[in-house]
């Protein structure tokens, strides 16, 4: 038996329409069907063969279920008229499937990239399908991703690409690893500099990507040698990081001590090892380069109290500020009380001997040691050309080179160089031009004479001021901090690479600003959000957050969460004549004027009043119309306005848009009229009551005065669900004769009268959005309604062709 899809017009179709209504409804569906013929690339995506139907006494096929649910779903019972068990009338799809006929695929969700903040500093909701950064592919179940973006749900940031040594494109330039926020802060790797360990868990923590890069690469996607670094040799009052391990252990003392640094540890150190030992299990460690221990009793623990002095020579890391050695006695045993230890720093002195001090290092790493230019011999060399007079070579800590420690760092001072009316380095700047920038004359504040060392303005860096430097702006990608503390300042926002000629940052693909500071909005058609929105940082997305239509007074600003307020951007598509749109004025505006041309109309197609809104990431999609399904009960909301009042007017703002004013004795037709000019609304019914036996002035039914009357009822035609109260505003009203001024006595009141209980869901559930046109493909039998049951223009397959029979095998419709 051949396969059947909700279009397919075959003779196994379970519904059929009469020729009376395939006649009298000709003009209305024959225009939306040659439009969906000819959208081939909607048909190729929504339209999935149904599997073999299986008869099962717990799933029932076909009913007045549409195409059999596809073999996706089970077809159940629906509420109509009160009766709860009416078999086959809507689809209850399996996991992974959607649609009224369970056709289509639902694609992973994860967070939000860019989106109105939902509560103050509360934005990126979860559970977004393909991350708001992708369009699903019902077809398929899997997200089509914007430019810059992987992963199932679209939920990652990509890490940049590179050439690696053989000139091939990869990740990271194959000299670095590409991880998460989350990945970076918790590894410990020392070949990447990775030497704490901390559990990220701000919202970026698996979405945003970088490279961590190997020992010897540097920039944001690694591609770049890295000089290297050491402190200056002409400052030679620097002082060595110490610090000092104190350790007692009374009596008969056995075991041994574990000493460890940047969480590395060394392997077991006995508690009567001598300083030799323990720097060779020192110097052992991946995280420390070079350190000098020494003891005053020899012995890593004593009876009395023992003393651990460790100098460190040289750090394998440019961070000036050393971190703690720490000390484990676990294993550590004595016959007297019980053995103790504890670490010293910044100056504080041994509690056994007072003569072996800690110490604060002072020493500044800086690239070529600041005596010398990087990467001159070539690209990307690595290498540094040192300045006349300095190096090549050096000890790391001022000296010559020895067999142990020789650095190419330019660290040393040449004692063969004839240094007869040297100051400080001439040397031409590498960004062009052939006069020297520290020793020119001109500018000789810039050199002090003390350590002949360049003092470079802003904007310029090296050891002789010879670059310019980048600007620094929020990483977009580092490593954590803390749970929440994060994305410190870097040049080019760690997503550009720096030009040191030319001081400006060359950009990713997908971050712009002189920084690279902002993630860029969408674009379609080589416009910015399709020219059908606009491009608003999450500071500026949340200002116009609204919960059912009404401002929330959500705010999204800076701070360590929330530290892309005015870094990613997303696009605010415009909004239509709609119910879920909204009329913007200056005030909400600003100065900037963004939104002017928000609102308008979108009209969609062969029905009048399908107009919704744009949508996705770019702009480039449209919604569906919404409707209610006629399949259940629901009723109208209505509001109840009560006014009291002689003379005035007042306005009524339903969803952020206001009406005119509103005469104090308008008839029913004109308030009426003033309300359905809004674009919140489409069609009202507005009656009013009077329950007083003496009528007042101003006549009886639509033409008596609204405040002439008991009360005004406003129902809701086109307006569905559960509505937000109107509110009153701009008031001049006048009360009665004789009525209370008291301000706790209003002239005038809103309260809900009856709750709105009719859905609002796309296509009243009964037909597919096409999101390319933002046009509702209806199941047969269903045609656009008038929003109330009844034929009309609404474009939301809410009407339902009562003419339709259902021929169905009888075993069907058997439990």
């Amino acid at each position: 038996m051949p396969r059947s899809s909700p279009s397919s017009s075959s003779a196994q179709t379970p519904l059929a329409l009469s020729n009376s209504v395939i006649n009298s409804t000709a003009r209305v569906l024959l225009p939306a069907i040659t439009l969906l013929l000819l959208s081939s690339s909607f048909l190729s995506r929504t339209v999935v063969d149904a599997e073999p139907l299986i008869k099962n006494t717990h799933t029932v096929y076909g009913g007045g279920c549409p195409a059999g649910c596809s073999g996706h779903g089970q077809c159940v019972g629906q509420k109509q008229d009160g009766n709860v068990n009416k078999i086959g009338h809507e689809c209850k799809c399996h996991d992974g499937f959607t649609g009224t006929t369970c056709s289509l695929r639902i694609c992973p969700s994860g967070r939000s990239w860019a989106d109105p903040a939902s509560a103050v500093q509360t934005a990126h909701a979860d559970g977004v399908e393909c991350s708001g950064f992708g369009f699903c592919d019902r077809a398929t179940g899997k997200c089509a991703c914007r430019d810059g973006f992987e992963g199932n749900a679209c939920q990652r940031l990509k890490c940049p690409m590179g050439d690696n040594n053989f000139l091939v494109s990869e990740k990271c330039s194959g000299h670095g690893a590409c991880m998460t926020m989350a990945q970076a802060a918790k590894e410990i790797n020392y070949d990447m500099d990775l030497f704490t360990s901390v559990t990220y868990t701000n919202w970026d923590a698996d979405m945003i990507q970088g490279c961590v890069c190997h020992s010897g690469w540097t920039g944001h996607d690694c591609s770049q040698r890295e000089c290297p670094w050491g402190p200056d040799p002409r400052i030679t009052s620097a002082k060595d990081e110490v610090q000092v391990v104190d350790c007692k252990c009374q009596d008969v003392c056995t075991g041994w001590i574990h000493l460890g640094y940047k969480g590395d540890n060394t392997r077991s150190i006995p508690f009567d090892s001598s300083a030799a030992f323990v720097e060779h299990e020192l110097n052992r460690l991946d995280s420390i380069e070079d350190v000098r221990v020494s003891m005053p009793a020899n012995m890593a623990c004593t009876h009395d109290g023992s003393a651990i002095k460790i100098e460190f020579l040289r750090d394998v890391s440019r961070q000036r500020d050393y971190q703690n050695i720490t000390v484990n006695i676990t294993y550590l045993s004595s016959t007297g009380a019980a053995p103790s230890a504890s670490v010293h720093t910044n100056g504080i002195a041994s509690a056994y001997y007072p003569d072996v001090k800690s110490q604060k290092s002072t020493k500044v790493p800086m690239e070529c040691s600041g005596r010398g230019t990087c990467n001159a011999g070539g690209i990307n060399s690595g290498e540094c050309s040192c300045y006349p007079g300095y190096g090549p070579a050096s000890d790391g800590r001022g000296n010559a080179a020895t067999r142990r420690n020789n650095y190419l760092d330019c660290g040393s001072v040449r004692t063969d160089f004839n240094w007869t009316g040297i100051t400080c380095p001439k040397v031409a700047p590498q960004y062009g031009g052939a006069a020297d920038i520290c020793g020119n004359p001109s500018a000789h504040t810039a050199c002090n004479p003390n350590t002949l060392a360049c003092q470079c303005d802003t904007g310029y860096e090296g050891g002789a001021c010879e670059w310019l430097s980048c600007s620094r702006g929020k990483a977009w990608f580092d490593i954590a901090k803390s749970a929440s503390l994060a994305h410190q300042l870097a040049p080019c926002s760690n997503v550009g690479k720096c030009s040191r000629t030319s001081g400006t940052c060359q950009c990713d693909a997908l971050f712009e600003g002189n920084v690279c500071s902002t993630m860029m909005c969408a674009k379609n058609d080589s416009y910015v959000c399709g020219d059908k929105g606009v491009c608003m940082t999450m500071n500026k997305l949340a200002t116009y957050s609204t919960t059912d239509g009404e401002y929330n007074g959500a705010t999204y600003t800076l701070s360590d969460t929330t530290w892309d307020a005015n870094k990613i951007q997303g696009c605010y598509c415009r909004k239509s004549m709609s119910g879920n749109s909204y009329q913007w004025d200056k005030d909400q505006l600003g100065n900037d004027g963004l939104l002017d041309q928000v609102a308008f109309n979108t009209y969609r197609g062969y029905y009048g009043f399908t107009h919704t809104d744009y949508a996705g990431y770019d702009c480039s999609k449209m919604e569906c119309p919404r409707g209610d399904d006629h399949l259940t009960p629901g009723i109208n909301e209505i509001q109840r306005v009560r006014c009291s009042a002689t003379a005035g007017g007042f306005s009524l703002t339903f969803r952020e848009n206001t009406t005119e004013l509103i005469n104090w004795n308008d008839p029913a037709p004109i308030v009426e009229q003033k309300l359905e000019k809004i674009f919140t609304i489409g069609n009202v019914s507005v009656t009013y009551t009077n329950q007083t036996a003496v009528p007042l002035s101003g006549g009886h039914g639509s033409a008596k005065g609204l405040c002439n009357t008991t009360y005004a009822d406003i129902e809701f035609l086109t307006e569905l669900g559960d509505l937000p109260l109107m509110k009153v505003t701009g008031s001049t009203l006048v009360k009665k004769i004789g009525m209370s001024d008291l301000a706790s006595v209003p002239k005038i009141n809103v309260t809900e009268s009856v709750k709105g209980t009719k859905e609002n869901i796309e296509c009243s559930g009964h037909g597919y959005c096409n999101p390319d046109i933002g046009m509702c493909v209806c199941d047969v039998g269903y045609t656009s309604s008038d929003g109330q049951g009844g034929l009309g223009h609404r474009g939301d397959c809410g009407f339902h062709y009562t003419e339709t029979q259902v021929f169905l095998p009888t075993y069907e419709l058997e439990e």
